[in-house]
């Protein structure tokens, strides 16, 4: 079942829920679990603004969020894409301020993240201090999958290799079935990618684990940011109560969306308005989870299904 906007708190109730969590005392079953930052498609370039693009302004907008969140108690923060816009040069320029948050940074990867030259893509990945394309860890007994959603795309490969013609194929059979998500800046996961998921999952239903799963590019509302296969994912998803939400980023203006329980949330780029940032510490309790919303990303909170 597909809700929108249902088993959703909104920003008034989310506040006193909030207020109420952080006047718990010393009481531990009011205690987060696990409470993390949040930040997405940061998108820093050394270039003139472009619409409601403020790619410069990204910096200091960048350094308030990570002061902020430097104050608080938090485990670690994701970056869910899109660090730069273009010019690989532009890693030394943004990696340095994370150094702020003196808490650990997982980072997965953005379609702008493979807006450098072709000859530096391969070099992404070290570069963020990724184990790998798609990975996990876990904190507090909580497992975190961060996916590749640039997987099968068709930026990330060399033109020609066997990833860049399966890309294409895929990508010309969406547009062959007016699918919206079938554009060029979306992109999907392999069959090895989803096998992995599913293990991933199974192993965390078996140790009965919560799983924050986070991707790049949306799974729902259905538009045009929306991954490539992302009903793939989806059913993956909703074979495994261990899921307790999905996050993404790519979209920039945010959406949310509730299926069969499990909260798919898009946050919002830091990217846009010269002098508003957009940020979240993230708290997760046994029964709800709670976003702390900065800037444009605005706070509010959505009751967990049992695991």
């Amino acid at each position: 079942m597909l809700m929108n906007r249902q088993n959703y708190i909104g920003p008034s109730a989310a506040a006193d829920c909030l207020a109420a969590s952080s006047g718990a005392g010393g009481d531990p079953s009011a205690r987060p679990i696990l409470s993390f930052g949040l930040i997405t498609d940061v998108q820093y370039a050394d270039a003139d603004p472009e619409g409601e693009r403020y790619y410069r302004n990204s910096i200091q907008k960048l350094e308030v969020a990570v002061a902020w969140l430097a104050t608080k108690k938090l485990s670690f923060t994701l970056h869910l894409g899109d660090l730069i816009d273009r010019d690989f040069q532009a890693f030394g320029t943004v990696l340095p301020l994370l150094d702020g948050l003196e808490h650990p940074i997982h980072h997965l990867l953005g379609n702008h993240d493979y807006s450098v030259a072709e000859g530096q893509k391969e070099q992404v990945r070290s570069t963020l201090g990724m184990p790998h394309d798609y990975y996990s860890f876990k904190a507090a007994g909580v497992r975190i999958v961060l996916l590749d959603t640039n997987d099968l795309s068709v930026y990330k490969y060399p033109h020609g290799c066997p990833k860049d013609l399966e890309s294409s194929k895929m990508l010309a059979t969406g547009v062959a079935e007016n699918d919206s998500s079938a554009e060029p800046w979306n992109g999907g996961l392999s069959a090895t990618q989803l096998a992995w998921l599913e293990r991933e999952l199974s192993q965390a239903d078996g140790a009965n684990e919560r799983v924050i799963v986070c991707g790049h590019h949306p799974l729902l509302p259905e538009d045009s940011y929306q991954l490539w296969n992302h009903q793939a994912v989806i059913d993956v998803m909703d074979r495994h109560p261990c899921v307790a939400a999905f996050f993404n980023g790519h979209q920039h203006s945010g959406a949310e969306r509730v299926r069969n329980g499990v909260p798919y949330i898009t946050f919002k780029s830091l990217l846009h308005e010269p002098e508003v940032t957009a940020f979240s510490a993230i708290r997760l309790y046994a029964d709800r989870l709670e976003i702390e919303g900065k800037g444009r990303e605005i706070s509010r909170a959505f009751p967990l299904r049992r695991a």
